[in-house]
């Protein structure tokens, strides 16, 4: 026994270290080199930043304006950053990255304490081969935050469910708290919708069962790390953060799709299955082994939360690929779980299609990307830059070939590290080179720091970040064409698509951009002498 633990903690170790040493590797190493471009981003970035020039950590403001878009619990670890590290790339995703590493960690060390060592590492290997999770942690935006934070509880609520162990329901109630904080009232509708569709699903639902998870100290555990904030920026704002961000930013985005981002009904499914490439391919046996595996509670919860998060975003009119992240940890145990299932021998069914399909997907991408940077102007000189994802077809037919082999756990390993070297190559070269072609970028020399910066109607909100300055934004003709005559030495940002309106301010264009992947057109405009 003695010598089993043994090798066991050491097996353990070893797991641990080549998790943290490949999420460092992924995470890390270029975490600042692409710009502060995406609007997201950069708003927060932003924001963040002028919270910590004002010493307000409170009331999160961008451009100097209220911004109720989301709760401030990033906006905390990025001033922390910034302390840290100074404002720059880096320090707005440092956080983000850590929060990668931390989700990882959870996963494995609860899938380890209910499926063992082997799969763990399965399920975390699944995790950091997603491309898809390792960009959200590249990324100075909450959901990185939010993804371990519901993940984290609802592993933990799960874990109290199965042991009485009151500090698992402690870490839940604390990591809603935080949650709330972090991204608002998803934090707690969809966990606690997990729990109880889960108490139904093992027919436990009843009010003894509640009260074992103690939900009056539980509501106040919540409300001792949510509400003095919300508080505070209902009383500093007069209500208005409290009402743009519950109204316009939940509601109404659950309602209706907003700034676009709408999409058909299994536009969810498509996300997800892309974010899980390339072990998304065995969807079909990874079913049949949660169908086989059902009785296992931890398979059965986390099919659970891997079908709650699908309905619930599929439902929702506004779609964006990061919505479902939080649950990406039980999607992970699934496919994990299978792929240690047939890696050891205990699925004997045929894998030959799902490979053919991987190898067919991988040998389409970098066709598809070379024609995509082909067409996309400011970018068009770098299409060669798709040739690096050849990286994808090498990897899917080096799993066939081991799969074939009979060597099925080198055939995961060949796939798994053709996505982790990917990712690599990615951030490190392809992903700053393109983004570094982006209209900001490229006209930040002529942006004259001592002259008025003014926008119309609409601009890119990394000008504030890069510029640290606020950008005055007019959306009517008349102001601006007034505030012209006064400052005629002005900087004028703005949309080609605008260009008619702005005919009456007698300006001339300087600079025109496409904006990567977008169809606007940002130009700069100076008086015209």
């Amino acid at each position: 026994m003695v010598a089993e633990k043994i090798i066991a903690d050491n097996r353990n170790g070893i797991n641990i270290t080549i998790i943290l040493l490949l999420a460092v590797l992924l995470y890390f190493p270029h975490l600042g080199k692409t710009p502060i471009y995406i609007l997201d981003e950069a708003k927060n970035a932003q924001c963040a930043r002028e919270m910590m020039q004002r010493g307000d950590w409170i009331v999160p403001t961008f451009n100097q304006e209220l911004r109720t878009d989301k709760p401030p619990f990033h906006y905390f670890f990025m001033i922390l950053a910034y302390k840290i590290f100074g404002v720059n790339e880096f320090a707005a995703r440092f956080f983000s990255a850590i929060f990668g590493i931390g989700t990882l960690l959870v996963t494995y060390f609860f899938s380890r304490k209910f499926l063992g060592e082997m799969k763990a590492f399965f399920i975390v290997l699944v995790l950091l081969s997603s491309l898809h999770f390792t960009l959200e942690m590249h990324l100075s935006v909450p959901d990185p935050y939010l993804i371990f934070l519901i993940s984290t509880g609802l592993f933990s609520v799960f874990t109290f469910l199965q042991t009485a162990e009151k500090k698992y329901v402690w870490l839940f109630y604390s990591c809603i708290g935080f949650g709330i904080l972090c991204k608002g009232p998803v934090a707690i509708v969809v966990p606690g919708l997990i729990v109880l569709f889960y108490l139904i699903l093992e027919k436990e639902l009843s009010l003894k069962k509640l009260l074992q998870l103690q939900p009056f100290i539980g509501l106040a555990i919540v409300l001792l790390l949510a509400l003095p904030w919300y508080y505070a920026v209902y009383k500093a704002t007069d209500g208005a953060w409290v009402k743009g961000f519950l109204f316009e930013h939940n509601i109404n985005r659950f309602m209706s799709a907003k700034e676009g981002h709408g999409g058909f009904f299994l536009l969810t499914a498509i996300f997800i299955f892309a974010g899980f490439l390339p072990f998304s391919v065995f969807i079909v046996q990874t079913v049949k082994h949660v169908k086989a595996f059902w009785q296992n509670p931890f398979i059965k919860f986390s099919a659970l939360v891997s079908v709650v998060f699908l309905l619930f975003f599929t439902v929702s009119n506004t779609k964006l690929p990061n919505y479902p992240m939080p649950a990406y940890p039980f999607y992970a145990v699934l496919f994990g779980s299978f792929l240690h299932s047939w890696t050891s021998r205990e699925y004997s069914g045929s894998m030959k299609m799902p490979f053919i399909i991987l190898f067919i997907l991988m040998l389409a991408i970098p066709v598809a990307i070379y024609f995509v940077l082909k067409n996309e102007p400011p970018i068009s000189l770098l299409a060669n830059l798709s040739v690096y994802f050849i990286i994808f077809p090498i990897g899917a037919f080096l799993g066939f070939y081991f799969y074939q082999k009979g060597n099925l756990r080198e055939s995961v390993y060949a796939v798994s590290g053709s996505f982790m070297l990917m990712a690599f190559v990615f951030f490190g070269w392809i992903y700053p080179v393109v983004y570094d072609q982006n209209p900001v970028n490229k006209s930040l020399a002529l942006l004259n720091e001592n002259k008025p910066l003014v926008a119309y109607k609409i601009y890119n909100p990394g000008y504030n970040f890069y510029l640290n300055k606020p950008v005055k934004l007019f959306d009517d003709t008349a102001q601006l064409k007034a505030f012209t005559k006064i400052h005629p030495d002005y900087i004028l940002i703005s949309r080609e698509s605008l260009n008619p309106e702005l005919q009456s301010i007698g300006a001339k264009t300087v600079f025109k951009g496409k904006d990567i992947f977008e169809t606007p057109v940002t130009i700069i405009m100076q008086h015209k002498l």
